[in-house]
């Protein structure tokens, strides 16, 4: 018997009846299917999500569903803490706690003593943003599509503080990887200390070249920060590959996960470089690494566990196969719509330069009334954004999508045009 599969079989050996059977399932399914684009294999995986029948959910850039595996796991922890909710009984989840933040560092090619368990990426962004030392005379580098907490948490602490934000304009779709590396470039001044980038916009989906525009910064020594939100669960993102000094992310979003559980990477050697932003009982100058930044008082312990469990599903069918699944789903999809005469695409098409989020608008009706008619009609549930440079309605599919369901989406935007 083989290293892996014993190792399968043990970790399969300690799950409840509902992870034992789709954890057999699955492998059984990955040993004899040829790939990630095999309909069979993700049907099993489309299966174990509780979405109701009628019902094409594709806004994963918001909020997912969670696999029945996840939910199990959740309700057996959150039954059994309000069973018995003393001390003893909770003493078991600190060393839980340290298994999740072990198997997060894994999926991120990072070390445990830089994973600090938040509440949502919005929480992990503002601790970097209000715990960097700057001076008025600094610079801070954000874009126009950056998510609020990495964008407008900077504006405010900067009116406190004095420093200067300098936003760089986003073009729609990216002209190209070299294009946009260039605009940050233009845009530094001896005075820049920090560039605070949005891997994948939620706006328009643009996959922002982290690396490149971390090894711009490492050469003038200043600090990067990356939203992480629409890549963590969707991209097997490989953080010691990137570089970047800090990283947030959700658990609800692409990982499928738990609402109010995030995840905060801060690089070694800027650990003691930043301020903790809420310091209360727990909290110690003694606490190893970026734990110091998740001591927010009483936490919801069950939570964590369904965080863990939510990584243990992704890890069961393996990231490089989420996201290879994600991309077919994602690349069908737009492959498709820029064929209809009336939809103007305005993410981009390159793989190099987008993920999971796919925007577009309807040339021949407003975006408020093709949202409501897909909705209304077809039972689409999407995202749109009704004004502004990236005005449009958002797909964003995730495994629990099938490419029949793509067609659907098609065929109405179709119908609608």
């Amino acid at each position: 018997m083989s290293s892996s599969r014993r190792d399968f079989l043990r970790a399969a050996a300690a799950l409840p009846a509902s992870w034992t059977a789709f954890s057999t399932a699955l492998h059984a399914a990955a040993a004899r299917l040829p790939g990630a684009a095999d309909e069979s294999y993700w049907q099993l995986v489309k299966r174990q999500f509780p979405l109701e029948e009628n019902l094409i959910y594709m806004n994963a850039a918001n909020v997912c569903p969670a696999s029945r595996p996840v939910l199990d796991r959740h309700f057996e922890y959150l039954r059994d803490f309000h069973a018995n909710p003393s001390f003893q009984n909770r003493d078991k989840y600190v060393p839980m706690r340290e298994s999740l933040r072990t198997k997060l560092a894994g999926m991120l090619r990072v070390s445990a003593d830089e994973i600090a368990i938040t509440r949502n990426t919005s929480e992990g962004s503002n601790i970097i943003v209000k715990g960097i030392d700057l001076k008025p005379s600094d610079e801070v580098l954000i874009t126009d599509h950056n998510h609020p907490s990495n964008n407008d948490s900077w504006k405010v602490r900067a009116r406190r503080d004095g420093f200067v934000v300098k936003s760089l304009p986003v073009p729609i779709p990216a002209p190209g990887k070299e294009a946009l590396i260039s605009a940050f470039e233009r845009a530094i001044t001896p005075r820049t200390r920090v560039i605070g980038i949005t891997h994948v916009t939620n706006t328009t989906g643009i996959l922002y070249p982290a690396k490149e525009i971390v090894e711009l910064a490492r050469r003038r020594g200043f600090y990067v920060h990356l939203d992480g939100a629409q890549t963590f669960g969707a991209l097997d993102v490989n953080l010691q590959e990137i570089g970047c000094d800090s990283y947030s992310t959700s658990a609800h979003k692409w990982l499928m996960g738990p609402l109010e559980a995030g995840i905060l990477y801060v690089r070694a050697e800027r650990i003691p470089q930043l301020w903790p932003s809420i310091v209360t009982a727990g909290w110690s100058d003694h606490l190893k690494g970026a734990r110091k930044f998740e001591v927010f008082g009483q936490r919801d312990d069950p939570r964590v566990v369904a965080l863990e469990a939510a990584v243990d599903f992704a890890n069961l069918i393996g990231m490089p196969r989420v996201e290879a699944r994600m991309r077919e789903l994602a690349t069908h999809a737009k492959q498709e719509l820029v064929k209809i005469p009336q939809v103007q695409m305005k993410t981009n098409l390159e793989p190099e330069l987008s993920g999971g989020v796919i925007k577009f608008r309807l040339k021949s009706r407003s975006t408020q009334e093709a949202y409501n008619q897909l909705w209304t009609h077809h039972r689409l549930a999407i995202a749109m954004t009704g004004s502004g440079d990236s005005e449009g309605l958002r797909l964003s599919p995730q495994i629990y999508n099938s490419l029949e369901e793509i067609d659907r989406v098609v065929a109405a935007v179709r119908e609608l045009a």
